[in-house]
């Protein structure tokens, strides 16, 4: 990982969704560029006063707030927790999903809500209640997925969920910009996580993933990485865009020739 990336020196940096994972990664890695990380998660506070405890301990700066994110009055509580300790908020990556494998026909309402609230409704409370303390130049970052654009099975109402996010950060990077705070999204591939894993199809869209894209299924540690640089001082004029981390997948029609295969034939 780069030791210069620009605009991380003790900026305050919320982690929505970071006691395991990719959030967890995201952490991480903001904590050892200089920001003062605040790690959150709904039910796994445990894991997620081990995050902060182990940034402190390898020399960075994080503390804790256990908020779940589809409650808005929890939102506004947290949202209070870092006014009164930092009074300001300059980053936040939304990490935090969740949902339930089902087909769509087989859907209930529950489901919805419960899907919605998590992965779409977050957004609107954490922009109402966050961006009052986030100054011009502030980041804001979604996590979604090929899933908004792409079915699957058992995916399609987590999908749809994906796809009204990408929808709300459009339509929240136009209300925020005179403010100065830019919102983007980051859209992957299946990638290995423990979200994944509560999918039965989950090694299936690994191999297509392996399959498909020249790359790869992107690793965790390169998709950290890739939110480290959207959310730096190096993309102040990146705002309401949904850019894709897949490898190649979404924009290649043929797989690149092993290492080592001679040309396929010649197009006539």
């Amino acid at each position: 990982m780069r030791e210069d990336l620009p605009g991380y020196r003790d900026k305050v940096v919320l982690v929505v969704g970071s006691s395991r994972g990719l959030g967890r990664r995201v952490a991480e890695l903001m904590a050892g560029q200089g920001a003062r990380v605040v790690v959150n998660s709904a039910s796994t506070a445990v894991d997620g006063r081990i995050v902060a405890r182990a940034i402190k301990g390898a020399g960075g700066q994080a503390s804790y707030i256990c908020a779940d994110v589809s409650d808005e009055e929890q939102v506004a509580a947290m949202a209070g927790l870092v006014r009164e300790k930092f009074g300001r908020l300059d980053v936040v990556v939304h990490c935090a999903a969740g949902g339930s494998e089902a087909r769509v026909i087989d859907a209930t309402l529950p489901m919805f809500e419960r899907t919605f609230s998590v992965n779409s409704y977050s957004l609107v409370t954490l922009a109402r209640h966050l961006s009052p303390l986030m100054p011009a130049g502030s980041r804001f970052l979604y996590m979604s997925s090929v899933g908004a654009i792409r079915a699957s099975h058992g995916y399609g109402v987590v999908g749809a969920a994906k796809a009204a996010s990408e929808a709300l950060v459009r339509s929240l990077a136009l209300e925020l910009a005179p403010s100065g705070i830019t919102v983007n999204g980051l859209r992957t591939t299946a990638f290995p996580s423990l979200s994944l894993r509560y999918f039965s199809g989950g090694g299936d869209w690994l191999e297509l993933c392996d399959r498909e894209a020249p790359l790869g299924p992107p690793p965790p540690e390169k998709i950290a990485e890739t939110i480290l640089l959207l959310c730096s001082g190096g993309a102040d004029y990146l705002t309401g865009q949904v850019l894709n981390l897949d490898g190649g997948w979404l924009t290649s029609v043929q797989r690149t020739v092993p290492s080592g295969a001679g040309p396929g034939p010649a197009a006539h």
